[in-house]
C-alpha cells in the first residue's frame, strides 16, 4: 500500500482484521470498515456503546425517493477507545439503519428494515456526521457500480487466473470494462461489438491521460450526459 495521508479507506466486513487495521495506519491514512459476525465480539461491543450513549450520539440522516422506492438512512455515531473494543485504532462506532418502502402505484408494497455497523480509527470530532454518512454511500456506491457488475456480469469470483499470477491484470482490465460500460447510453452489446470489431478504439484508451480524455478525443460511444 502507498502513502495515503489523510485519506479515510472503506472496505468491506472481510477485511476487519488487526492487521489490516495496523496496515492503514502504517500509511498515514485512516479506516472506515463494516463490522459483521465474522468479528462478532466486536460487533457486540460497539452496538453495547451505541446503546449506551444514545442521549450524546451524533446523528445525519438523508432520505431518497428513485424508482419507486423510499429510502431513509439514519446515522448515529458516538467516539470509544481501542481499550474498550480490545481492537487497535478503533475510536468511533457508527450505526446505520436504512428503512426501505416499495412503492408500486402509489401503495406501499413492501417495507425493510436494515441496520448495519462501522468502526473508524478518526476521532469523532474530526468529521461531521454527515460527512460520515457519505462516506458510506460512497462505499456502497463503488460497491454496487464497479464490485457487483464484476461478480454477477464477469463471474470473476470464479476466475482462477489468479493461480498464474494474472489476477491483477485481469481484475484491471474487468475494472476498466465495467467503468466504461457504466459511462454509456447505448447498449452494452452495441459497445462490446464495437470495440471488439474496432480494437485500436481500445488500444487507443491506454495512450490518453484520462478516460475523458479517451471520450472526448475518440468518441466510442455515447455517454450518458449526452442528450
Amino acid at each position: 500500500m502507498p502513502e495515503m495521508s489523510d485519506c479515510v479507506l472503506t472496505f468491506d466486513a472481510l477485511h476487519t482484521v488487526g492487521g489490516t487495521f495496523e496496515s492503514v495506519i502504517d500509511r498515514g491514512a485512516d479506516f472506515l470498515v463494516c463490522v459483521k459476525n465474522n468479528a462478532s465480539s466486536l460487533r457486540k461491543t460497539l452496538v453495547k456503546h451505541l446503546d449506551r450513549r444514545q442521549k450524546t450520539v451524533l446523528r445525519a440522516e438523508t432520505f431518497d425517493c428513485l424508482h419507486g422506492r423510499q429510502e431513509k438512512r439514519s446515522l448515529e455515531m458516538a467516539p470509544l477507545l481501542p481499550g474498550q473494543t480490545g481492537w487497535p485504532h478503533t475510536h468511533v462506532a457508527c450505526r446505520v439503519t436504512r428503512r426501505r418502502r416499495q412503492i408500486r402505484r402509489g401503495e406501499v408494497v413492501g417495507e425493510s428494515e436494515l441496520r448495519i455497523i462501522y468502526v473508524g480509527s478518526f476521532a469523532a470530532d474530526k468529521y461531521s456526521a454527515d460527512t460520515v454518512l457519505k462516506m458510506i454511500r460512497g462505499h456502497w456506491g463503488i460497491e454496487n457500480g464497479l464490485h457487483h457488475r464484476k461478480d454477477r456480469s464477469m463471474d470473476e469470483d470464479r476466475c482462477r487466473s489468479a493461480a498464474k499470477k494474472t489476477g491483477r491484470v485481469m481484475c484491471c482490465l474487468r475494472s476498466i470494462a465495467a467503468l466504461v460500460f457504466g459511462r454509456t447510453r447505448e447498449s452494452l452489446r452495441v459497445v462490446q461489438r464495437r470495440l471488439s470489431s474496432k480494437t485500436h478504439l481500445l488500444i487507443s484508451l491506454f495512450s490518453c491521460r484520462s478516460l475523458d480524455d479517451w471520450e472526448r478525443k475518440i468518441k466510442p460511444y455515447k455517454l450518458k450526459s449526452a442528450g
